[in-house]
């Protein structure tokens, strides 16, 4: 599975959420709407400068927004009843061997399941209060 997968599809499901075009989110983020579209259709993955631009525009933090594409990622998963094939060649290889991609995904979901256990308790307090 490659990690962040859903990573367009998340940002289309946010910018809905708040009942925007992309026009209306590419003018509000400084980018451009065909550019927009692109990170939407998983044509492009948005640069780090234009992620930060349009994760302000919609008043979402980062780890919401990887939390999000993380349990995106994991629920469509469970969902599909055959893994994609596996990517091979030289496209797959990217800029860090297997194991460092592999130790990234292992922490990254560390992360994610920490955070969502943070949440769940933060939610837990306040509807004991």
């Amino acid at each position: 599975m490659g990690m962040f997968r859903n990573l367009g599809r998340t940002l289309q499901l946010l910018r809905e959420e708040q009942g925007w075009s992309q026009a209306d989110l590419a003018r509000k983020a400084g980018i451009g709407k065909s550019q927009l579209s692109k990170y939407e259709n998983s044509k492009e993955q948005p640069r780090l400068d234009s992620l930060e631009k349009i994760l302000a525009a919609l008043s979402v933090r980062y780890v919401d927004f990887f939390t999000t594409v993380a349990f995106l990622d994991e629920q469509l998963e469970r969902l599909s009843s055959s893994a994609p094939p596996a990517i091979s060649g030289p496209q797959a290889s990217g800029l860090l061997s297997d194991e460092v991609n592999q130790a990234f995904e292992r922490v990254s979901r560390g992360i994610f399941e920490l955070h969502r256990s943070v949440l769940h308790q933060l939610v837990a307090a306040r509807v004991r209060t």
